[in-house]
């Protein structure tokens, strides 16, 4: 970790400088970090430990968008992936008495599968809130609204739960308010014993 403990400032400047050492010499680098988002800006390519076994290896985008485990999950994007255990019914899952759809493949799939670590992942980016209630939404209630300048996250409970969603700066909402949240299904993952569940092609 040759960087860990020298300013920000100067870091960004030794950082920038591997990156033109890295594209001149065309030469593999290994490069050992704690933070996320050095390593979401640096690398080609990640490799994510958990446990002392490497539980994904992929760009930067494979990693954001399809977590193969819940750590890395959780680990990268700030904030993390929302990660809920929940129990399996028939055409989807539940937790506290709110019953989430899955698609037809992930139901299937989670009809062989004997483990009950079940727990659904969703990413505050991927998450939409909506003031209208519609079929597939979830009732939830606004905790908290945290300001970060170019967007807000919202802290939101639903079914006993607290999740984390991404808004644009021009959200506006009160906090106990109540809202409805939508899980676009393309970004609602399954994971299984940590794992997550892929699609069989």
């Amino acid at each position: 970790e040759p960087l860990t403990v020298i300013d920000p400032q100067l870091k960004w400047k030794l950082r920038r400088k591997l990156k033109q050492i890295h594209e001149k010499f065309d030469i593999t680098m290994v490069y050992v970090t704690h933070d996320q988002l050095e390593a979401s800006t640096f690398a080609d390519k990640i490799a994510v430990m958990y446990g002392g076994q490497i539980v994904q290896f992929g760009t930067p985008t494979e990693l954001f968008e399809r977590p193969n485990h819940t750590f890395v999950g959780f680990f990268i994007g700030s904030p993390g992936m929302n990660l809920i255990p929940v129990e399996r019914r028939p055409e989807g899952v539940m937790f506290n008495g709110v019953f989430v759809p899955l698609e037809a493949w992930q139901n299937s799939l989670l009809q062989r599968v004997k483990s009950d670590n079940l727990k659904i992942g969703i990413r505050p980016e991927f998450i939409e809130i909506s003031e209208s209630q519609s079929d597939d939404s979830l009732e939830a209630t606004v905790l908290d609204v945290e300001d970060l300048g170019t967007y807000k996250i919202v802290t939101v409970e639903v079914g006993g739960q607290t999740l984390k969603v991404r808004q644009s700066e021009d959200f506006r909402s009160d906090v106990g308010a109540g809202v409805h949240l939508l899980f676009p299904k393309q970004w609602l993952m399954l994971y299984v014993d940590e794992f997550l569940i892929k699609e069989q092609q």
